[in-house]
C-alpha cells in the first residue's frame, strides 16, 4: 500500500510532483487490471502484414487488398485484406457489409477467362518505356502475388512452355481464333510445350523470373508469334465479354 504525504510537509512543486507521482503509481495497476478484465481473452487484431507473412499464412492472396507503386511492384495498404479477415481470429461488428464476391473467372462470352481473375491492372499497354526493345510496354501487367494461378484465356495449344529471357519462365498459347497469348514472370509450370489446355485451367503460377520487379503476370496478345507483334490486350479480352 502507498504512504499517504503529509501535505503539510510539502513545500514545493516538487514535492507536489512527488505526491502526484506516488498517487498515480498507486492507482495504475489496478486501471490496468480493469481494462484488462473488459477484454475477452479470445480476442486478437489483425497486425500489419508483410506479404510473405499473409503468403505464408493462408497461401497466395487476390490483389483486391493491395495496391501497385510503380510497375510490378506491390504494397499492401493499412487495412486487412478481405481474404485475410475472413481467416483470422477478429470480431466484425455485426453491421459491417460483407465483401462483394471476386469473380471466379469466366467471361461474357462461353470458353472465355480472365488470366488472372480478380487482379487489378498495374500497368496498361503502350506506355513508353526505354527498358523494352519496343520502345513502350508490350502488353498488360496484372498485379499479383507470387504463387497466384494464372488461367488459360480460352481452349488452346501450349506453343511455348519454358525459360524466355527477359520475360522469366513464360507460356504462350495459340488461342483458336489464331492470335497468341503470352504469360510471363511465372515461378511454376504447370503445361509443356504440346499439351491442349481448356479454357479456364491451371497453366501455372505467377512470380517475378526474369526482369521484372517484383513479382506480377506480364500478359501479352500477339497477331503472330514473335516479339513486337502485339495489340492490347484489355480490348481484345473485353470483345471476349471479360471485365477489368
Amino acid at each position: 500500500m502507498a504512504q499517504l504525504l503529509d501535505p503539510a510537509r510539502i513545500s514545493s512543486r516538487t514535492g507536489w510532483g512527488a505526491a502526484l507521482t506516488v498517487g498515480v503509481g498507486a492507482l495504475l495497476p489496478a486501471a490496468l487490471g480493469s481494462a484488462q478484465a473488459l477484454v475477452p481473452a479470445s480476442a486478437s487484431r489483425v497486425p500489419r502484414l508483410a506479404q510473405d507473412a499473409v503468403l505464408a499464412r493462408f497461401g497466395a492472396v487476390g490483389a483486391g487488398g493491395a495496391v501497385v507503386a510503380g510497375r510490378g511492384r506491390l504494397r499492401l495498404v493499412p487495412g486487412p485484406l478481405p481474404a485475410v479477415a475472413a481467416a483470422w481470429p477478429v470480431s466484425v461488428p455485426a453491421s459491417a457489409a460483407p465483401a462483394p464476391p471476386v469473380d471466379a473467372g469466366p467471361c461474357g462470352e462461353a470458353g472465355w477467362f480472365s488470366p488472372a481473375p480478380g487482379a487489378a491492372i498495374s500497368q496498361v499497354f503502350g506506355v513508353p518505356d526505354t527498358e523494352y526493345a519496343a520502345g513502350y510496354h508490350t502488353g498488360v501487367d496484372f498485379a499479383v502475388f507470387t504463387g497466384t494461378p494464372l488461367l488459360a484465356v480460352a481452349d488452346a495449344v501450349v506453343e511455348v512452355a519454358g525459360w524466355g529471357g527477359a520475360y522469366g519462365n513464360w507460356i504462350v498459347l495459340r488461342l483458336p481464333d489464331g492470335h497468341f497469348a503470352l504469360y510471363a514472370h511465372m515461378s511454376h509450370l504447370d503445361v509443356h510445350t504440346g499439351d491442349h489446355v481448356d479454357a479456364g485451367q491451371r497453366l501455372g503460377l505467377s512470380g517475378e523470373s526474369g526482369h521484372a520487379r517484383g513479382p506480377h503476370l506480364h500478359f501479352e496478345i500477339r497477331t503472330q508469334n514473335h516479339y513486337g507483334a502485339v495489340v492490347d490486350p484489355l480490348p481484345y479480352l473485353r470483345s471476349h465479354g471479360c471485365r477489368f
